[in-house]
């Protein structure tokens, strides 16, 4: 049974509860984390921000993550 999991992108003003956290990554993750969000923007998608595309690879990674 799988828990029930927020958004990693809600709407704005929707992230009162969420935790900052600071990640450093290596110059080529950076890169393709700025190509995606340009892809993105010029393309109209939403979700555009750095931030909201690493919200989204590390829910998408626990996600497949096996519950304990």
């Amino acid at each position: 049974m799988k828990e029930e999991t927020t958004s990693p992108n809600p709407h704005y003003g929707e992230k009162g509860g969420f935790r900052k956290v600071t990640v450093t990554v290596p110059p080529d993750v950076y890169e393709r984390l700025v190509r995606e969000s340009a892809r993105r923007k010029i393309a109209g998608e939403p979700n555009q921000l750095l931030s909201a595309l690493l919200r989204e690879a590390v829910n998408d990674y626990l996600e497949r993550l096996p519950l304990e």
